[in-house]
């Protein structure tokens, strides 16, 4: 039959199967984890690209606004003095009427 030797021989095999199949399936999950966990940083990363482009795109539309809205308060504050001058005069020439 089988000697002391020869089974202690089988049983270490077993242990190194055993063993070597522990170490694989640990790597095998390490690994599963690692890449479940890039995925994780390309969303996140494809989600920052978007903010940050649709925080651009705001930043420019308010550029955009404000320097036309700076053309606007401009004409607003000529046209506020064409008026203020015709008043003026029309009152200057209202009292040198009445004189």
């Amino acid at each position: 039959m089988f000697s002391p030797l020869d089974i202690l021989y089988i049983v270490l095999a077993f242990c190194a199967l055993w063993l070597t199949a522990a170490i694989f399936w640990l790597l095998w999950q390490m690994a599963s984890m690692l890449r479940n966990v890039n995925e994780t940083m390309n969303e996140g990363k494809e989600v920052m690209h978007k903010v940050e482009s649709a925080l651009s795109g705001i930043q420019s539309k308010f550029e955009t606004a404000t320097s036309s809205l700076g053309v606007v308060v401009q004409l607003a504050a000529k046209g506020m003095e064409y008026i203020v001058d015709k008043r003026l005069e029309k009152t200057k020439k209202s009292k040198k009427k009445s004189k």
